[in-house]
């Protein structure tokens, strides 16, 4: 491994590659922690010094123990801590000052046992920047190092495990173990980062990106500590060409931090996490079963998949029929296959078979594997097709004759992707194991094996979406995302924390280049009348108050005002309706503004998503927003390309393309609106709690986009 001094990678070494170890709390006793560790040191062949540690004993599992730092015949890189909490930092200095540069702590009563425990975690931390030491854990198992035979792990290594490509890096014990016992996948790296208190997956991350043996990576991951340094690592990883699939758990929907915003209840935590994957070409996935699939595809994959869809031939049509109906279920689509693909397929088909996608190349493929090859390659040469996959249940149950039988399939699969020029994977539509026999001669041709329906679709559609995201941030042509300067009185009043009313919202909306409806303040109705005349008929009322978010719902809007008698009697009644129900309300007057009739109603919004910052969310609008729960998130700032994208993630986008012979409307008008209010969410971030725009009128294609009304709530923590 070459490495320079400077590298993040070189700074880890002596934790991830040590040539001498120490083990701190080493027992005679079985069963410990810190016999664990030099028994699992020893099981496995560590070839380094092995100093375990004791103040009595003069053995621990069969090595010879040492009474303390001092009185080893070397100076260890990495010493394993299997000690209480207490004793932590105490040890710690002590291994520093003899010259150690790494360790692993075991133990817990750190910062997951409240204010006692993160006030220890802080003076760990302040430890580790005053003396260079690095540090898996605290509350951790430790790691291992499967090409260097180092075992720093204080649960037991798995028989099972053997040298590979993939690395795994967790937040939580449980999750290492999880996936390291699945015997799935050869190992490189096993680390369960614990609190991460000094080293998190960013570090680790830009240390597997130069290590040659890993090849993809597992994050199992509770918390996102530095979004910065995560995104900084990801370049690393795609320069190294290695993919990244990440499970983020504890994503349950956070309680808006403005309630008053509907945004807010439209897109949480969930949603900022999947976006910043997204943003950074991470996979993504939402339990173990589909991370399992995903690395297993990942891992295997001859080259990157062009752009395009899935086409997957089986040989029933009964669950060719499920594949359909999964995918549907799963957004995933399966392209239709050209016309000279149906020529091809017809040609080595029976009579009775039907060229499509998925394709059910029959019962007699299954005994005749030239009409499955051929029908695996016509389907590997239509153009709308970027991965090939083999459907075949094959579990570890299958007779004799069944297993015999799917092995011809597999060894025709690996015949054709050796011939083919795009990624083919195989994958057994139940879950549960497949059959050695037929798993042999797809292994010895390295390709993807699978399991489950869903799992497997899902594995697919994010490799193809994955190629797709690193074309986009290798392009250098990749266009900058939309910028606004910062406008210091708007700065200042925002963060004066006090709220603003709709019209101040829209004077800020409109002095940073989105399109607002026109309107005047009027204190009684002669004002009325004379903004009237200005605005010209038919005009809307509305409550102007710092204290009503949303005026519908105390009777403070009023439509349709066609004329002088009607807006005399709208002016009283609109006054009337918010005493009686918000008889406590400060009341500035009523806003007569012109009304827009007709265009496509969306929302558009900004919330803050820590520790991400601010995002731009978008989808259908009106006064059911919250019911319909149409939206999509991006977080800031975003490009018009981007936003694109974003409107086109909602069932809002077929309403603006013209829903059963209507109009199609300025949807890139409302793109451009969206792209230029990510900006104003970037550099307003620190003052900016949240923006709604609900309605957002879409008018003709033409004729722009318009906010109709606004709400801009300051931060909530400013005085």
């Amino acid at each position: 491994m070459s490495l320079t001094s400077s590298s993040p990678a070189h700074r880890l070494q002596p934790l991830l590659e040590p040539k001498r170890v120490a083990i701190l709390g080493a027992s005679p006793r079985e069963n410990t922690l810190g016999n664990n560790v030099v028994a699992n040191l020893v099981r496995f062949g560590f070839s380094g010094g092995l100093y375990p540690i004791h103040p009595t004993a003069t053995e621990v599992a069969g090595q010879r123990a040492y009474a303390n730092i001092a009185s080893l015949p070397e100076v260890p890189d990495c010493v394993v801590l299997a000690l209480s909490a207490d004793k932590v930092l105490q040890a710690l200095e002590e291994a520093a000052s003899h010259g150690v540069r790494a360790a692993v702590v075991f133990a817990s009563g750190f910062a997951e046992l409240g204010e006692e425990g993160r006030a220890l975690q802080t003076s760990l931390q302040a430890l580790c920047e005053r003396t260079g030491l690095v540090i898996c854990g605290p509350n951790c198992l430790g790691l291992v190092n499967i090409a260097q035979r180092t075992t720093l792990y204080s649960s037991s290594v798995p028989e099972s495990v053997w040298p590979g490509g993939l690395a795994v890096v967790s937040h939580s014990g449980s999750g290492c173990i999880a996936i390291s016992t699945l015997a799935r996948f050869g190992l490189s790296h096993l680390v369960s980062a614990g609190n991460a208190a000094v080293l998190d997956m960013p570090e680790y991350l830009h240390y597997l990106a130069q290590a040659p043996e890993t090849r993809a990576v597992a994050l199992f991951m509770e918390t996102m500590r530095d979004p910065a340094g995560f995104a900084h690592a990801m370049q690393a990883m795609h320069r190294a060409g290695k993919p990244v699939v990440a499970l983020k758990v504890g994503k349950s929907k956070r309680g808006a931090a403005a309630s008053a915003a509907h945004t807010g209840a439209l897109a949480g935590s969930a949603e900022a996490h999947a976006a910043f994957f997204e943003a950074h070409g991470v996979i993504s996935v939402n339990d173990l079963d589909e991370m399992t699939e995903s690395l297993a595809l990942m891992l295997h994959l001859r080259q990157r998949p062009s752009r395009g869809g899935i086409g997957i031939i089986s040989v029933s049509g009964g669950e060719t029929a499920m594949l359909c109906d999964i995918a549907e279920q799963l957004s995933i689509s399966l392209p239709d296959l050209a016309p000279e693909t149906h020529t091809q397929l017809r040609a080595v088909m029976p009579a009775f078979g039907t060229p499509s996608n998925p394709l059910d190349a029959t019962g007699n493929a299954v005994y005749d594997t030239r009409i499955y090859e051929a029908c695996l390659e016509a389907l590997a040469s239509d153009p709308a097709i970027a991965l090939v996959a083999a459907a075949q249940d094959c579990p570890p149950g299958l007779s004799k004759l069944g297993s015999g039988n799917y092995r011809r399939i597999a060894e025709a699969t690996a015949r054709v992707a050796a011939r083919v020029d795009k990624p083919v994977a195989f994958f057994s539509m139940v879950a549960g194991g497949m059959h050695p026999h037929v798993l042999e001669p797809l292994h010895a041709a390295n390709v993807p094996t699978l399991q489950g329906t869903r799992a497997s679709l899902l594995a697919f559609q994010r490799a193809l979406s994955h190629a797709e995201r690193l074309q986009q941030l290798e392009d250098p042509a990749q266009p900058a995302p939309a910028h606004i300067d910062v406008q210091p009185h708007w700065h200042a009043r925002l963060a004066s924390g006090k709220a603003l009313t709709e019209r101040e919202a829209k004077n800020f909306l409109g002095d940073h280049g989105l399109a607002v409806t026109r309107e005047v303040l009027a204190r009684d109705i002669y004002e009325a009348i004379a903004a009237a005349s200005r605005l010209k008929y038919p005009l809307v009322l509305k409550i102007e108050s710092p204290d009503i978010a949303h005026k519908s719902e105390v009777g403070g809007v009023i439509l349709g005002i066609e004329n002088g008698d009607d807006l005399r009697v709208g002016f009283e009644q609109l006054l009337n309706n918010v005493r009686t129900k918000a008889p406590q309300a400060r009341i500035d007057g009523v806003l007569i503004q012109e009304m827009i009739r007709g265009g496509v109603e969306m929302i558009a919004g900004l919330t803050q998503h820590p520790p991400f910052g601010m995002g731009v969310v978008v989808g259908s609008g009106g006064v059911l927003v919250e019911l319909l729960q149409d939206a999509a998130l991006a977080l800031c700032p975003i490009h018009h390309d981007t936003a694109h994208q974003l409107v086109g993630r909602t069932r809002g986008a077929q309403l603006l393309a013209g829903f059963r012979g209507a109009p199609a409307a300025d949807a890139p008008a409302f793109e451009q609106l969206v792209a230029r209010l990510s900006a104003i969410g970037a550099a307003y971030g620190d003052v900016l709690e949240a923006v709604d725009l609900n309605p957002v009128a879409v008018l003709p294609l033409g004729a722009g986009a318009r906010i109709l009304d606004a709400l801009v709530i300051p931060r909530v923590s400013n005085p």
